[in-house]
C-alpha cells in the first residue's frame, strides 16, 4: 500500500492496488502545474484509492478543453498548494503526482512523455527513453519573451 500527503499534512490519502510506473511529462500545461521542467506523474486505479483525511481541503482546477476530451485538471490542497492525486475524466484512473507519495515508488521513471514540447530551457540528460524525439523548444514560451 503507497500513502501519501499535501506539505501540510492536512490531506492524505493511500492507494491499494495497481498504480502505473512513473513518467516525466513535458508537455506545457504539466509544466505550468508544477513550476517545473516536467511533471513526475503517475496513474493509480480509482477503486484502490481512498482519501484518509481532509477531503474538505481538496480544491480542483479544470482548464478550458485544447482538443480533446479529457480536459486538464490538476487538484490541490486550499491550505498549502501542493497538488493532489486527481480523477482522470473518462477513465478508472487517479492521475498523481509522485512527490507527493510519503515512501517513494520504487522504481526509475519509465519514459518521457511529450517531449517533443520540453522547456527550451531544459535538456534531457538521463538515458530514460523519450515517447517522441525532441523536435523545436516550445514556441509558445519563446514567443512570449
Amino acid at each position: 500500500m503507497l500513502q501519501g500527503s499535501c506539505l501540510c499534512g492536512e490531506v492524505k490519502f493511500e492507494i491499494s492496488g495497481y498504480v502505473s510506473p512513473v513518467q516525466n511529462c513535458h508537455a506545457a500545461r504539466c509544466r505550468k502545474a508544477t513550476g517545473g521542467a516536467f511533471t513526475p506523474e503517475m496513474l493509480a486505479h480509482g477503486t484502490g484509492f481512498r482519501w484518509t483525511q481532509g477531503s474538505d481541503r481538496i480544491c480542483v482546477y479544470t482548464a478550458p478543453l485544447l482538443k480533446s476530451p479529457p480536459a486538464y485538471a490538476r487538484a490541490f490542497c486550499k491550505t498549502c498548494g501542493s497538488p493532489l492525486p486527481v480523477e482522470l475524466e473518462g477513465t478508472p484512473y487517479m492521475i498523481l503526482n509522485s512527490g507527493i507519495l510519503d515512501i517513494a515508488p520504487g522504481e526509475l521513471p519509465l519514459k518521457h512523455a511529450t517531449s517533443n514540447a520540453k522547456a527550451c530551457w531544459h535538456e534531457i540528460m538521463d538515458e530514460i527513453a523519450p515517447s517522441k524525439p525532441p523536435v523545436e523548444p516550445d514556441k509558445e514560451l519563446v514567443s512570449a519573451r
